[in-house]
């Protein structure tokens, strides 16, 4: 396989040790590590993604295969482009954590 990672450059020979721990790609990737001063809600939901990141970034890896490209992606430059903080916003406030009170305030019950 073709070395092109853009993340550590060209010559670093550790580069490869994200190809067989994905794991520690996700984890440590600028972009994937910019939840951890976030709330505990938001560092849960990014950690609990890493499978459906990785599972995308697998079915993009098929998608070049299958064109017949030189299987280049990597898994570390995947992550450079994943939107992390725009599919979090995207989320409904229940399935993201978030208090829902904001957009619906708390109402008292008078009873005559």
């Amino acid at each position: 396989m073709t070395t092109n990672n853009n993340y550590f450059g060209s010559n670093n020979p550790f580069a490869d040790f994200f190809e067989d721990y994905p794991q520690a790609a996700y984890y440590s990737s600028p972009r994937g590590s910019a939840f951890s001063g976030q709330s505990q809600n938001t560092q849960r939901y990014y950690q609990n993604q890493f499978q459906n990141v990785y599972n995308e970034y697998l079915g993009a890896l098929g998608q070049q295969i299958r064109s017949g490209a030189d299987p280049t992606l990597r898994f570390a430059d995947y992550l450079e482009t994943t939107p992390f903080t725009e599919r979090y916003a995207a989320l409904p406030p229940q399935m993201g954590g978030r208090s829902t009170r904001q957009y619906s305030p708390g109402t008292r019950q008078i009873y005559f």
